[in-house]
């Protein structure tokens, strides 16, 4: 066990070139002779983002969308293989799943590569504006990481430092509490706002900029119900970074890195191991080339992340977001029902198979204006502001606004309780599938309530699910088992 934590928890050089989006590793080189030159840590910077790479394509849609209530998986009896997904969408949790290791680890390759750039740095002779830059970068990104070990795991390591020595990894590997990784958090993403610039051009496009630190900056202080705070971080964002809400909802998803977008993982179709392939994980397992317009993987390597029943008889029936978010169009050709899958990532064609170039947004416009909608709500209710913001993005979605006195029954929203329930309906639809929905749930209090109606519904309409399945509902997810053994 002790050859695991070591490989975690100390760093291997890894660059890269000096195209952001081309994060193919240069192994040439090492920490001793490397971290000289502004190139240099240009590369290591770069390193930094590329296990949000591996992360986006497998693992976090799995803890944030398929163990809620918006997606599920298309069964097949053809090949079991895919039981360690099965065991997060039905609450059948096992600490073994090799998901929540290959998550930890990813993350603190990552955490790594950012605590070594920021020891380096600090004794850096470049320009101090680029090494402002590359500084916030680092401290977002080691912030973003946390941020999400603690939404999966809760307590988890704190590792602030390079560490360069089995004694300093048998140190740092005891779980931290929630709240003091937090704290750690808030720090990181102030220091990220103020080194950041607010926007990019050219092959810088896509690298983290302040209004990405803002807006992760803002969930953080709504998980902490810190609503406050977070309404003064999240109202400058739209301004500040010229943001601006698309006018067709589907060019989210058709183009990358729009005038909407705050935050995106970047991949890149054709290059090195820097493609995205969650497309594929996406379609149905026997749809053939119908959502990616190339075969699919056999066996397990599809039929993941099927948008529910529940998710589907949610949108409104006017709503434009449904044709762009959901595609209806495949009929399984053993059991002759309608196989519904995720029609936001589904652009073919593509130059080869398995290796496409969509990118995974984490944070835009609309999700910034309804988590301030939600705050000023918390503050007081009727709020003039918080219902503007509502209906921008309801009307953007061709629905009719909302408001606190409306004669039409469906749309008026008549007490702070009912805002809240339009706020959580209106973040379900707007970002269905973008791994938001299991943490708002989490988040506002509503997780059990909610998980526990869905596995009734669920256990109703297939007859196939285990026993053991939606026993408890936790709302964190279980450490893996391998980090446990290193701290006895």
């Amino acid at each position: 066990m002790k050859k695991i934590i070591i490989f975690l928890l100390t760093l291997t050089l890894v660059s890269c070139k000096d195209n952001f989006l081309e994060l193919t590793p240069d192994t040439n080189g090492s920490v001793g002779n490397f971290y000289q030159t502004k190139d240099q840590f240009i590369q290591a910077i770069n390193s930094a983002y590329s296990p949000l790479q591996g992360i986006y394509n497998n693992n976090m849609w799995l803890f944030a969308e398929v163990r809620s209530d918006n997606t599920s998986y298309q069964l097949n009896t053809g090949d079991r293989s895919g039981t360690v997904r099965e065991e997060i969408d039905e609450f059948r949790d096992n600490d073994q799943n090799a998901n929540f290791q290959t998550f930890f680890n990813s993350s603190y390759q990552g955490i790594g590569r950012c605590n070594l750039l920021l020891t380096k740095i600090q004794t850096a002779t470049f320009d101090q504006a680029s090494r402002n830059q590359i500084e916030g970068e680092a401290r977002f990104l080691r912030a973003f990481y946390y941020f999400n070990l603690t939404r999966i795991f809760g307590d988890v390591p704190l590792i602030l430092k390079e560490v360069s020595s089995p004694e300093e990894a048998f140190a740092t590997a005891t779980r931290i509490p929630e709240a003091q990784v937090l704290t750690s958090i808030v720090e990181d993403l102030k220091a990220a706002i103020a080194k950041l610039p607010a926007k990019y051009t050219a092959l810088d496009i896509g690298r983290a900029s302040s209004g990405a630190a803002k807006a992760i900056l803002g969930e953080v202080y709504m998980s902490q119900k810190n609503y406050a705070t977070a309404t003064e971080i999240l109202r400058g964002i739209e301004a500040d970074g010229g943001y601006s809400l698309n006018a067709n909802y589907a060019d989210n998803f058709k183009r990358k890195n729009t005038s909407e977008s705050i935050f995106e993982v970047q991949f890149a179709e054709g290059v090195g191991n820097k493609w995205s392939t969650f497309i594929y994980s996406f379609a149905p397992f026997n749809s053939g080339t119908l959502a990616t317009g190339y075969a699919l993987g056999a066996g397990s390597a599809a039929g993941w992340n099927i948008p529910t029943q529940d998710l589907i008889n949610a949108y409104e029936p006017t709503d434009r977001r449904f044709v762009a978010s959901v595609n209806q169009n495949f009929t399984d050709p053993t059991s002759k029902r309608v196989i519904p899958f995720i029609q936001k990532y589904s652009n073919p064609p593509y130059l080869e198979r398995f290796n496409t170039g969509d990118n995974f947004i984490v944070s835009r416009l609309a999700d910034v204006l309804l988590m301030q909608a939600e705050a000023l709500n918390e503050a007081s209710f009727p709020n003039a502001d918080a219902f503007t913001l509502l209906n921008r993005v309801r009307t953007r979605a061709g629905l009719p606004s909302k408001t606190s006195n409306n004669t039409d029954a469906k749309l008026r929203v008549a007490s702070q309780a009912e805002f809240r329930t339009s706020i959580a309906q209106e973040r379900r639809i707007e970002l269905a599938f973008e791994n938001h929905r299991w943490f708002d749930l989490v988040r506002t209090g509503q997780a059990i309530p909610v998980m526990t109606a869905h596995a009734a519904a669920e256990k109703s309409l297939k007859s196939y699910i285990l026993p053991n399945s939606f026993i408890t509902i936790p709302l964190k997810f279980p450490y893996p088992f391998r980090e446990t053994q290193i701290t006895k």
